[in-house]
């Protein structure tokens, strides 16, 4: 059975002409994601889903311009925050926007695996980084009234929740080190022999900046957590950017192994990105015939914009 996340209201999927409304469907309770408009237009609660179903929808911050206000949509079965599995991600955008500026589309990739389970998405707003939730009640891969042991005539329903965001911010410095703020100008004796240079009472306070290291995103999309896979030719995808790029996507490569580079691992290859929507990377490797069993592999991004890199591991059985 599955377990919902916390509800903020109950929410219809399935017929949307809801990207064409004015007002939304739906709109959370929270202060932090009262600007968010996040639907997806597929698959409806209480629905079946099978293999690689593909899911679109939109995800707008009305605070920013189109385009840029959801960076990222993650897509998991059962609750991230409680050991969810992730299935997929999507960017929306311009370049990447079936049904406008704040569109998306995107494949999941699912477990060989029945049952009913919640399918939860999270659209991360860049403004503020809260994230508005939906938590869908699906059946993986079988018939929903044996996946949830209800008759047809049961009706099911989304449930939509706000992650109130943190802050993404730090004092200048090394990473993880914080500046201490600077010392208060030293009172003059009188104002007529203040030096002229002496800094107001404002410039005391430390400028802010994205804390280094944490603006690179590397996310995985195919193969998922635990998936196996067969020797041979392979297709690798995910999504790539690095939140304080000026332009483009602020990845300067993505390397792929077959078990920790630090370890000894193979390199299989390296990611290239989309033409059109510069986030998603793909590639194809050739997983060796000698290697079968349990593997994990090992994704590393870099930064152009800090130099920095992330690292993402995802377990495998590599099968003949």
């Amino acid at each position: 059975m599955f377990a919902p996340v916390a509800a903020a209201a109950t929410l219809g999927l399935g017929v949307l002409p809801a990207f064409a409304q004015t007002t939304p469907a739906m709109t959370t309770t929270t202060s932090d994601c009262s600007a968010i408009h996040f639907e997806l237009a597929n698959p409806s609660p209480g629905a079946r889903i099978d293999g690689n179903p593909v899911l679109s929808g939109i995800a707008s911050d009305s605070r920013a311009m189109p385009g840029q206000s959801v960076d990222r949509v993650e897509f998991f079965l059962g609750n991230r925050d409680e050991g969810g599995m992730s299935v997929g991600t999507a960017t929306p955008g311009l370049f990447s926007a079936p049904m406008g500026p704040d569109s998306f589309q995107t494949t999941l990739s699912l477990p060989n695996t029945t049952g009913g389970r919640d399918l939860v998405a999270y659209a991360h707003s860049a403004v503020n980084n809260s994230e508005s939730v939906l938590s869908i009640p699906v059946a993986l891969n079988e018939d929903p009234s044996k996946a949830f042991l209800t008759s047809a005539t049961d009706s099911f329903s989304a449930t939509q929740s706000c992650l109130i965001g943190s802050t993404s911010t730090t004092m200048v410095g090394a990473p993880g080190s914080m500046v201490a703020p600077a010392p208060a100008p030293v009172p003059a004796p009188a104002p007529a022999a203040a030096p002229a240079t002496t800094a107001p009472a404002a410039t005391t306070s430390p400028v802010m900046v994205v804390a280094p290291g944490r603006s690179l995103i590397l996310d995985v999309g195919n193969p998922a957590s635990g998936d196996t896979v067969k020797v041979g030719s392979y297709n690798i995808s995910g999504n790539a950017f690095d939140a304080n790029a000026q332009t483009g996507n602020g990845v300067s490569g993505i390397d792929i192994f077959l078990d920790n580079r630090d370890d000894g691992g193979m390199l299989l290859g390296h990611a290239t990105f989309d033409f059109v929507n510069t986030h998603m990377w793909s590639a194809t490797v050739t997983l060796p015939s000698n290697q079968t069993g349990l593997h994990e592999l090992w994704f590393y991004a870099r930064s152009s914009v800090t130099g920095q890199e992330t690292a993402v591991s995802v377990p495998v059985t590599i099968a003949p």
